[in-house]
This record gives C-alpha cells, structure tokens and sequence, in this order.
C-alpha cells in the first residue's frame, strides 16, 4: 500500500510538473512570437549563475568592465549567440551588503548618526546597481561602455523621476487612496501606466541618442534607466520611512528591486529595439504591436505590485510571483536577443 502510495503521489507532481512547464512552454512561445522568433524559450538557470559560485580574478573583473570601447567592442564574428554567464554582479551586490552592515553597526552600536545617510544611499543603490551589472555582463555585443550606461544609469534614473512626477499631475485617485490610502486598481492602473511611460519616454531618449541597433542593447539602456528610477526612489522610501523603520524598509525595496522598475524598464528597452532594430528612432514606432504587447505586460505588473491585494493572504507571496514573470519577460527578449545575433552572421556570411 505504501509502495502504491508513493507512485501515486509522484505521478501526481510529474503530472503538475508537466501542466507548469506546458503553461511556460506556450506563454514563452507566444511571446517569442511578437519578439519574431518561434518556439518556447529554454533558460537553464544553472548554467546561467553557474560562474557565481566560481573563483575569478581581478584581471577577469578589470576585463569586464573595459568593454564597449572602440578598441575593446569586439567584432560581429567574435560574439557568441551563446547565453551569457554573469559573475561579477554578485561580487558588486556583496560588496554593497557588506556596506550596509558596516553602516548599520555604526548606527546602531555606536549611535552614530553620520552613518545613516551613507545606510540610506547603499540600502537603496545595492539590488539596482547590482542587476544592471548583470545586463551590463549579458550584454553580448559589448558594445556600450560602463562610462555610458553609469551616466544613463544617473541622468535617465532622475529624469525619468521628473518625467513622471510631470505626468501625475494629470492623474486622479479615488476616494479610497485619498481617505483610507487604500489603492484601487484603477489607482494601481494609473500608477503603472503613470511611471512606465516616465521611463519609456527617457529609454527612447538614450537609445536614439546612442544610435543603439540591438536587443541586448536595448534592455541594457532600459535596465540602467529603470535601476536609476528604483535606486533614487527607494532612497526617499528609506529617508521618509523615519529612524525606527529604516533598516525594514531598506531590505524589503532592496529585495523586491529584483522584479521592479528595474525589469519593467528593460522589458520596454528590449521591445522598442524588436520595433526599432537598425531604423532612425521614431516615436511612431511606440505604436508598434509588438512593442505595446510588451509595455502593457509592464503596466499590468507594476500595477499589480502596487494594488492593495494579496495572493493566498500574503504580500510576499505576491511580489515572488511577479518578480518570476517579470524574468520570464525578460529571458524571451534576451532570447530574441542571442537569436538576432545568428540571424546578423548569417546575413553577413551570405
């Protein structure tokens, strides 16, 4: 009987395992669809993290970090179509972690109160910084340099901010947020629409600016933009949140920022390069289908991650789900963008 038992319930999780890997299989395909590329999108997260956990040495850093110059952008036949695998943003995020627990033993133990803005900066810059080191690592093409994307990172983050506080002020909220601070989803719905266009606009911006003809690029720009966008915000978060919810605050944001503004903004960077590709910029091409398909699963994400509900009861459980299908997102466009470059060799080779 016992025997029978386990068969039983190891047919019934292969049985779920199959509808739950059925269910990405066809959402990941029909999302390829609209990137031009078919079929589902295989990510082996093993191999993706695989070099994390490896020694690498402060020449392989220095390597890293020298890409997008004239004379380091390698050439078209030197880049691999290959999934990237990113090590040095996690030395850059423990670098921050190990930061923030320095500044807060200064606070804390010695009351020292000089350290607390030093514990509001890094709380909020760690994740965000940190994730677009990764984009900055994935990036196949190495072709923009740390220079441009640390100055997208900073003059995007803090105009996009701009953009939008710009844009609220043709948004209304219900009577709900302005009695109870309660958002509705029409509230949630403006917020996400509100915050993604900000970054949207100023994402355009730096892509046309920098005369960017790939994917990969595109979700870098995006990243940078979105990650400024997140490290700025939560910077105010920590700062209004008062002395006693400081630390709370800090590394619930600081946790979460790994499905937030900075994922929603490539995901819009990615998909205005599917509709742009090598073509002048144009606003028109904001219109595209294929791009809005994307922006509007951008909107519709953020706008969940601020209504007020929950999943089974939980918050948490809810920001989880979402960062999950933020990635999923984004692994189709990094997909689309490996995919582009195959498709550029073969042009080139024909």
């Amino acid at each position: 009987m016992n025997n029978t038992g386990q068969a039983s319930n190891t047919s019934g999780s292969n049985s779920e395992n199959n509808q739950i890997k059925g269910f990405y299989d066809s959402a990941t395909a029909k999302l390829s669809h609209y990137t031009g590329e078919e079929g589902a999108v295989k990510v082996n997260i093993g191999d993706l993290f695989s070099e994390v956990f490896k020694h690498h040495t402060k020449d392989e850093a220095n390597s890293i970090f020298i890409a997008g110059t004239k004379t380091t952008t390698p050439a078209l036949a030197d880049v691999s179509d290959e999934w990237a695998k990113p090590w040095l943003f996690s030395r850059i995020l423990l670098g921050f972690l190990l930061a923030f627990a320095a500044l807060l033993y200064m606070a804390d133990s010695f009351e020292n109160s000089n350290a607390i803005p030093g514990l509001i900066m890094v709380g909020a810059f760690a994740v965000p910084f940190s994730g677009l080191v990764f984009f900055f690592e994935a990036n196949a093409f190495k072709d923009i340099s740390l220079f441009e994307i640390v100055k997208v990172f900073f003059i995007g983050g803090i105009f996009s901010l701009v953009v939008t506080l710009f844009l609220y002020q043709f948004v209304s909220f219900s009577a709900a947020n302005q009695i109870f601070g309660v958002l509705t989803l029409k509230d949630s719905l403006a917020i996400g629409l509100v915050e993604e266009l900000g970054k949207v606009l100023i994402v355009s911006y730096f892509i046309s600016q920098l005369d960017v003809r790939h994917i990969l690029d595109g979700i870098l720009i995006g990243a940078a933009v979105g990650a400024g966008f997140a490290a700025f915000e939560t910077a105010g978060y920590i700062y209004n949140a008062g002395t006693n919810d400081l630390v709370a605050v800090a590394i619930l944001r600081g946790w979460s920022a790994i499905g937030g503004h900075l994922v929603w903004a490539a995901i819009a960077g990615g998909a205005i390069m599917i509709v742009k590709r090598d073509q002048p910029f144009k606003f028109s091409q904001l219109l595209d289908t294929r791009f809005l398909v994307f922006f509007i699963l951008a909107v519709l994400m953020h706008a969940t991650w601020d209504w007020d509900v929950t999943v089974l009861g939980s918050d948490y459980l809810k920001l989880i789900l979402l960062i999950v299908l933020a990635w999923i997102v984004v692994f189709v466009l990094m997909n689309a963008g490996l995919k582009e470059i195959s498709h550029l060799k073969q042009q080139a080779q024909s």
